[in-house]
């Protein structure tokens, strides 16, 4: 694909990616919105935007085409804060210029493709009346709803290979979907019948996929996650675990051995995303300028590069620290890569 350049509807920041190599150029904020007012947003979430540009591009074009949005916000929904040094404090000073923008901006509604960011999103807008009536829906649903079903032949291709039988799912529910279910309905309402079967534990008793313990800095507790997921998948005879989630993707790809697992939209889109490629750490996170003056001097750096910044963050300093201390324990190494907060390969270009 050529570079994907979006005018983002709450920053109005013109941002181009890269797909080759994911970076990020800025071009800071245009006078006025590029094509007029903008009623509904997608949403993709830090995880998706850094996993898979392609599809991100993709789904805001097939969006666009059926009338569904009329933008694009490249934000952080805010959750990944709370890891970070004084990190509550930085993500209730985010989350609050988040509710202004959103209320300056007009927007009635955000698509968002990450169960985590509509759960973080509904949360931060619920108790303020400029924001507690703002629509924020599931990606899955809303896809099926506009009539798409994944294709049962290029499933079987891209998972089993050309001359193969029909591919068998286990479907994966995430934790912060729980208690609404969109993105489990959603995801499975796009699936043929036939091509997916749940496993022991699904819905609201789905099995963590390993992230939150994970972001945690609890490893080991993580990889006995995903290797639950990966025994409980076996154990129906699927051939792979699908997901609504790409950080469950990530982790259930990542840490355990027994079976793959799929993103929907790699299904939709007939594009598969290479897991053992994927960076170890996220080099895209956006947010808005003034939410760094939280963490300003702070000990450990900069949590996060904003809008405005490319200067180094905490994950930028832990993995070059890697790098050069060849003394750190398995352990220290294990947890300098898997910070997954950095903006270093973003570039400004423009005040």
């Amino acid at each position: 694909m050529d570079a994907f350049r979006i005018q983002d509807a709450l920053t109005n920041d013109i941002i181009s990616f890269d797909p080759v190599t994911g970076d990020a150029a800025i071009e800071k904020r245009a006078a006025a919105p590029q094509n007029g007012p903008v009623e509904s947003v997608f949403f993709p979430g830090c995880s998706f935007l850094n996993y898979a540009m392609p599809l991100v591009s993709a789904t805001y074009d097939l969006l666009l085409k059926h009338g569904v949005v009329q933008g694009i916000s490249v934000l952080c929904c805010g959750k990944i804060l709370s890891y970070e040094p004084d990190g509550q404090k930085l993500r209730d000073a985010f989350e609050a210029q988040l509710r202004d923008h959103m209320a300056d901006s007009g927007i009635a509604q955000l698509v968002c493709a990450c169960p985590n960011c509509v759960k973080a999103l509904r949360e931060a807008f619920a108790n303020d009346p400029r924001t507690s009536g703002i629509r924020i829906v599931a990606l899955p649903q809303v896809l099926a709803d506009l009539g798409y079903e994944l294709d049962a032949s290029a499933c079987t291709r891209l998972v089993k290979g050309e001359a193969a039988d029909d591919v068998l799912f286990c479907v994966h529910d995430s934790c912060p979907d729980r208690a609404t279910g969109e993105f489990a309905q959603g995801l499975r309402a796009l699936i043929p019948e036939g091509l997916w079967v749940d496993p022991e534990h699904a819905y609201k008793r789905s099995i963590c996929c390993g992230s939150l313990p994970r972001a945690a800095g609890k490893f080991e507790q993580a990889d006995k996650c995903a290797l639950t997921n990966a025994e409980e998948a076996c154990a129906v005879e699927a051939d792979a675990i699908i997901t609504a989630c790409m950080s469950c993707t990530f982790q259930l790809n990542m840490a355990q051995p027994l079976i793959q697992c799929v993103h929907y939209l790699e299904m939709l889109f007939s594009w598969r995303i290479d897991w053992s490629r994927v960076g170890a750490y996220m080099k895209l996170r956006f947010l808005f300028d003034e939410t760094l003056g939280c963490t300003e001097g702070a000990s450990e750096g900069r949590a996060f590069a904003g809008l405005s910044s490319a200067e180094p963050t905490v994950a930028d300093a832990k993995a070059e620290s890697e790098q050069e201390a060849h003394a750190l324990t398995e352990q220290d190494a294990e947890s300098a890569r898997d910070v997954p907060l950095s903006n270093k390969n973003t570039r400004v270009i423009g005040e």
